[in-house]
């Protein structure tokens, strides 16, 4: 450049979508300016992949009919071993054909299983946010088009890019006779959800009067027919022009319908930024399947699924409906709360009634959403971690995508080209689960919980674990140098040259307590939820990183320093009762007098001395700096660990692993039942069964004795028997797949879901168990069957309650004994009538 030309314009912004045009040659890039205004940008990237070198001559004879050239490399193989070697293409689809050659002759390649626009993205190391430098011009999908623009990573040293990404949040409403979509509605709002606006269409019902169908003012829209109103609602996106399309429970229901009927009537479902236009397709709906998700695709947009981000969130909730999520989250719900069949009933009765309404019922619908994901964070969430690992919205929350993209542009700092991909049949062990120490049954008090504080990303900093670490230690041993590799337990070899995984640990460490110290509790889920999937990646085969030896290291290290900690406990006169991979449940000795404040005290001392010496171990073992922290967590007044078996035997001590109750001791000296693992937190379990757990061992707890605790019991079963309870008798388990996919069993969620004619669909279902076996709740049914809840939700609660307390178990064990014959069933000298 001349020093007299003057500078192109550079603007700031947000990489919504990038894809390759196949048939034009050529990269476009979608997204936000920090100023409001949406952008494309065109890129004129020559297509190319890698290639070994002692690969060459077979992969001229084997690409003799294709055009392309050949470059040396500028970096490394993954091994350091290699040499590569860059092949150029003119043409996108040339690199494709080229690619699908080489694979199915078995020939190898760091990058050519990529798509174009990914490899465009690490070279550039764009991650979401981007600079674009060069000239633009008004377009006719996006506001600005940069025809041949200069794409940039932000700029560190200036002030953090803000942008202000469109959401259109999209709920439908259908005819559940015949498909049709009677009404669509659009919420929309930008991500710092200031405000809401839209509409929403509604198919006006018949017979209807004129006056129905244009209806003046900000109230519903209504179409004479629906070819009419699909047609409207693509022209209304396109003139909202949103970054995202959402909605609940969105790519399961709303998107595929609305795909569906376009289909049906010919209609373009042109939803995209470059729809209609020569260079692609309109939207794109792809249907999940086994245990793939479905997905979408609209060029120059994302799409994402509420309920599966919320789903991904810290926040649980008792089931995932979205006047459930509404209710906790916004403290308001849906104009309809009925489900099942009275809903159905109830939205036919308002269509033909009350369409207005009926079209208010499926705007708040789609205006919910977006109040959700503000109250909550989590779109806010999205779009960091989309940030922060360098892949779409869409798959933000997704582990492999995720950690490959990071870890793919650290290698390219370092000028080190990827391993390729793994054979389809390669096979990954993965790791064995944590570490679980034999629990003790039985009833205990002040009880002390520590914990090793994100154990596995602290021993992967601490002992260097790292793929490119374990492949350079192979090297190693080939060819010796001074500095001894370092061995985990389970045998894998490390280098002790400064792995990328310990680095990019320790920056996540440090950005999180920055969130911590500033109260940001969302940030801060980020961080650790993404330390925490480093783990899994490793195990799994899906991965290119993948290995048996690389997950195992790290729960062979974990299994070392649970036993030395538990060893360290035992020498010191302490008895630990349980452990569980990264946590140690303790007796401490002190009295039902001690405080909280005590507790700390005391731990905290013994933290500081264990810490001490797993810090003076690693260093002699290892010559290695520890990172290993163990923290005291909480403290119980009283614990119970129930019994492994149902049936208590005598001196049977071992007890049931990861699932217990507790005193807990609150700041403010009160003391709260909290469960894990059991009845009270299982979302599979019934309501009565949860709650009569925790009052139950509310009782114990505080000190009731075993003729309380029998007469309990027999006031529950009194209530059961005489209908009082009904309300709580309710299972709601989830399908993961349409229910005429079960063929080999029928799960009782699954006949209760062929009941309410579910087809093609999946959820949560909601059935009570009759005297005629599992049927919907939400229909008539046949009379419950207390018998079955007495045996299946009852019982097995106070039985494993009384045999960790001690107590005599017989009243309460339903084997080899007859319905008719439970009369006379005593605890202590309390009779029980169950009949």
């Amino acid at each position: 450049m001349n020093l007299g030309e003057p500078l192109s314009p550079q603007f700031r912004g947000f990489l919504v979508h990038a894809w390759a045009d196949h048939r034009q040659d050529r990269l476009y890039l979608t997204g936000r300016l920090e100023d409001g205004r949406s952008f494309a940008a065109v890129q004129f990237w020559r297509p190319c992949f890698h290639i070994y070198e002692h690969d060459t001559a077979r992969c001229a004879d084997l690409l003799s009919s294709i055009k392309y050239e050949v470059f040396p490399s500028d970096l490394e193989s993954f091994s350091g071993t290699e040499k590569l070697l860059f092949l150029c293409f003119s043409r996108y689809g040339d690199r494709s054909r080229a690619a699908k050659i080489l694979e199915q002759t078995g020939i190898p390649s760091p990058d050519m299983d990529m798509k174009p626009q990914d490899l465009f993205l690490a070279e550039k190391y764009i991650r979401g946010f981007l600079r674009i430098r060069g000239d633009s011009r008004p377009g006719r999908l996006v506001n600005l088009v940069f025809p041949d623009a200069e794409i940039l990573p932000p700029d560190t040293d200036s002030n953090p890019i803000k942008v202000p990404l469109q959401i259109a949040s999209i709920d439908i409403e259908t005819d559940t006779r015949n498909g049709t979509i009677r009404a669509v509605a659009i919420a929309l709002t930008d991500s710092d959800f200031c405000g809401t606006s839209g509409l929403v269409r509604v198919l006006a019902p018949t017979p209807c009067n004129t006056d129905c169908i244009t209806v003046p003012g900000t109230g519903p829209v209504f179409h004479a027919d629906e070819p009419s109103l699909l047609r409207s609602f693509v022209a209304d996106i396109q003139d909202m022009d949103p970054d995202v399309l959402t909605g609940w429970n969105f790519l399961d229901f709303d998107f595929p319908r609305l795909a569906e009927r376009c289909e049906h009537y010919g209609i373009p479902f042109a939803l995209g930024r470059a729809a209609g236009s020569a260079n692609q397709d309109g939207a794109k709906f792809f249907s999940g399947e086994g245990r793939r998700s479905a997905a979408a695709l609209v060029p120059g947009r994302q799409v994402i699924d509420a309920l599966r981000i919320v789903r991904s969130g810290p926040r649980r909730f008792s089931d995932y409906t979205l006047e459930t999520v509404s209710q906790a989250v916004l403290g308001e719900g849906k104009i309809v709360a009925a489900s099942g069949k009275d809903k159905i009933a109830e939205l036919d009765r308002l269509y033909a009634e009350d369409p207005r309404l009926f079209g208010e019922y499926c705007y708040k619908d789609a205006a919910l959403v977006p109040g959700i994901l503000a109250k909550t964070g989590l779109f806010r969430l999205t779009l960091e971690r989309a940030a922060l690992t360098g892949v779409s919205l869409d798959k933000a929350w997704t582990s492999v995508v995720s950690f490959e993209r990071i870890y793919g542009m650290e290698l390219r700092r370092r000028s080190i080209a990827l391993p390729p991909p793994n054979p389809p049949d390669f096979q990954v062990s993965g790791a064995a689960g944590g570490t679980v120490l034999e629990p003790l049954s039985g009833l205990f008090s002040n009880v002390a919980v520590f914990d090793f504080r994100s154990l596995y990303p602290t021993i992967m900093r601490s002992f260097n674990i790292d793929p490119l670490a374990h492949e350079r230690a192979i090297i190693h041993e080939r060819s010796p140098q001074d500095q001894p590799a370092i061995i985990a337990p389970n045998g894998a070899a490390f280098s002790r040259q400064p792995g990328i995984l310990p680095e990019l640990i320790a920056n996540y460490f440090a950005e999180r307590r920055k969130a911590l110290d500033a109260g940001d509790e969302n940030a801060a889920f980020v961080y650790k939820i993404l330390m925490n999937s480093f783990y899994g990646v490793l195990g799994t085969a899906s991965c290119r990183y993948g290995r048996t030896e690389l997950a195992g290291s790290i729960t062979s290290f974990a299994r070392k320093w649970l036993l030395l900690s538990q060893d360290w406990f035992t020498e010191r006169g302490y008895q630990v009762l349980y452990g569980d991979t990264d946590s140690l449940f303790v007796e401490t000795g002190l009295g039902d007098e001690a405080s909280l404040d005590e507790y700390i005290k005391t731990c905290g001392t013994l933290t500081t001395e264990l810490n001490s010496f797993l810090t003076e171990r690693i260093g002699s073992e290892y010559n290695l700096e520890s990172f290993l922290e163990l923290r005291f967590e909480k403290a119980y007044r009283r614990f119970l660990i129930p019994p492994l078996r149902s049936i208590h035997d005598e001196g049977e001590t071992r007890g049931r692993a990861k699932g217990y109750g507790g005193y807990l001791i609150d700041s403010d000296g009160a003391m709260s039942v909290e469960v894990k693992g059991m009845e009270a937190v299982r979302s599979d379990a019934t309501p009565l069964a949860r709650r009569i757990q925790v009052e139950l061992l509310e009782l114990v707890f505080g000190g009731g004795g075993e003729e309380a605790f029998g007469r309990q019991i027999v006031e529950i079963l009194r209530e059961l028997r005489q209908g009082k309870l009904d309300e709580e008798l309710v299972y709601r388990k989830r399908l993961s797949r349409p229910p005429e996919t079960y063929t080999a069993s029928t799960p009782p969620q699954v006949k209760a879901a062929r009941l309410l004619g579910w087809k093609g669909r999946r959820g949560t279902v909601e059935y009570v168990w009759t005297i005629s076996g599992p049927e919907p709740a939400s229909l008539p049914h046949a009379p419950f069957d207390y018998d079955h809840y007495t045996d299946a939700q009852v019982l097995p609660v106070a039985l494993s309650i009384a045999a960790a307390a001690g107590w005599d178990t017989e009243p309460f064990q339903k084997k080899s004994r007859s319905r008719q014959s439970r009369k006379d069933l005593v605890t202590g000298q309390l009779e029980l009538e169950f009949l």
